[in-house]
């Protein structure tokens, strides 16, 4: 039978994920099962242009902004199975950060004593594009504007294939086809969906400013 930690243990392996958080290389956070930061360290505050304290108790869409859909559904995922998500490609303007960065982010469960997961724990490490070539990026930053699939775009989005087929017809989701025509390979821009759920939050808010019960 596995022998249980006394306290004086446990304040100091508590001690020592501090100073983990603190002094780690890579960006570290937690996020609670409603998606708020509960810690987070400063290499990551930094690499999100603001501070420590302005994550804690903050929604992941009040820090991220648009790219908050592309950590939000990994970090549900991550919820639902139990298992990690790894090496998701994460990029676009954040509120702090209107120029934009580019991050490669990987999402674990982190379960209570009776293996349920109640915690999700981000790594998150920053590209330097800063320090490669101009063209070279350019390229890497036109590559990665570029959704290739419906599938891509549902994944970028948080959401499932047929709900962004639907917004597409419906609400004007802005979606290319290589050729005109039903079952056409599709692609689209990662700036111009971000643009599109900017306005179309903006349109919605007004929305229910204007009459509070519109969506009865």
């Amino acid at each position: 039978m596995a022998r249980k930690p006394n306290c004086e243990e446990l304040l100091e392996s508590e001690g020592m994920l501090a100073e983990f958080f603190k002094h780690s290389m890579v960006g570290l956070a937690i996020f609670d099962q409603r998606l708020y930061y509960e810690m987070v360290n400063p290499y990551l505050a930094a690499s999100n242009g603001t501070t420590i304290e302005s994550h804690i108790g903050k929604h992941v869409h009040e820090i991220l902004g648009v790219v908050a859909f592309q950590v939000e559904a990994a970090i549900r995922q991550v919820f639902a199975s139990g298992q990690p998500v790894l090496n998701c490609d994460i990029a676009g303007p954040l509120p702090t950060k209107p120029g934009g960065g580019h991050w490669i982010d990987s999402f674990f469960p982190i379960v209570d004593s009776t293996g349920k997961v109640h915690r999700v724990g981000a790594v998150v490490v920053e590209l330097e594009k800063k320090r490669l070539p101009e063209p070279v990026r350019e390229n890497i930053s036109s590559l990665n504007d570029v959704l290739r699939s419906w599938k891509d775009i549902a994944r970028y989005m948080g959401t499932c294939v047929k709900t962004v087929q639907r917004w597409e017809g419906s609400y004007g989701l802005p979606v290319r086809r290589v050729q005109p025509g039903k079952g056409s390979v599709v692609l689209a821009f990662r700036h111009e969906i971000d643009q599109w759920l900017l306005k179309r939050t903006h349109d919605l808010n007004t929305m229910e400013r204007r009459s509070p019960s519109w969506r009865d």
